[in-house]
């Protein structure tokens, strides 16, 4: 009997070890898709990415230079690998949606 709880009080921490590396392989994968559905928007068109950004931005703190920078050159959270026009368009429909 002794040999059984030795055994089941081992298995216990290695089994909630095994869950945390699962819970972080998911959590890199969230991150992935999220990042997909960004640049998906912004491929999609400036209003689209404007509304989502909009819609996200309280749940994950992102901001509309994280996917498409102001500025040629500066850091973004994924390379969506959009045309420059593209990024100048959602520039002007935010600069048409603060008037």
């Amino acid at each position: 009997m002794k040999t059984l709880l030795i055994a089941a009080a081992l298995l216990v921490p290695a089994a909630a070890l095994a869950q945390n590396n699962t819970v972080a392989r998911d959590d890199g994968n969230f991150h992935v898709r999220l990042y997909d559905r960004y640049c998906e928007k912004l491929r999609e068109g400036p209003v689209a990415y404007v509304q989502f950004v909009k819609r996200l931005q309280p749940v994950h703190g992102l901001t509309f230079t994280d996917f498409a920078p102001a500025n040629p050159g500066d850091p973004v959270k994924a390379d969506c690998k959009v045309a420059p026009e593209r990024v100048a368009a959602v520039q002007r429909e935010l600069k048409r949606e603060t008037r």
